[in-house]
């Protein structure tokens, strides 16, 4: 029996990784074993504002940045 809680996935809004509006999760369930692996944020409207205006006020340095540094750093949180 696996006691330890589940990973929870966070957002990532405005560069840092932070927890729902709402605090609560849904939990990822593994199809083949009905075991819950991870949870993932239940978002909300509140979490879509904070991320379109984050996202608005990144927009004009993220377009001056080079395809190369947009990929790398890309590729950079889908690691994390």
């Amino acid at each position: 029996m696996n006691l330890t809680a589940p990973e929870q996935i966070l957002n990532f809004i405005d560069g840092q990784f932070v927890q729902p509006q709402t605090g609560r999760f849904m939990d990822n369930i593994n199809p083949a074993t009905g075991a819950v692996y991870s949870q993932t944020p239940d978002s909300g409207a509140e979490d879509v504002e904070l991320a379109v205006t984050a996202a608005r006020n990144a927009f004009e340095s993220w377009r001056l940045t080079s395809p190369e540094t947009r990929f790398k750093l890309l590729n950079r949180i889908a690691d994390l």
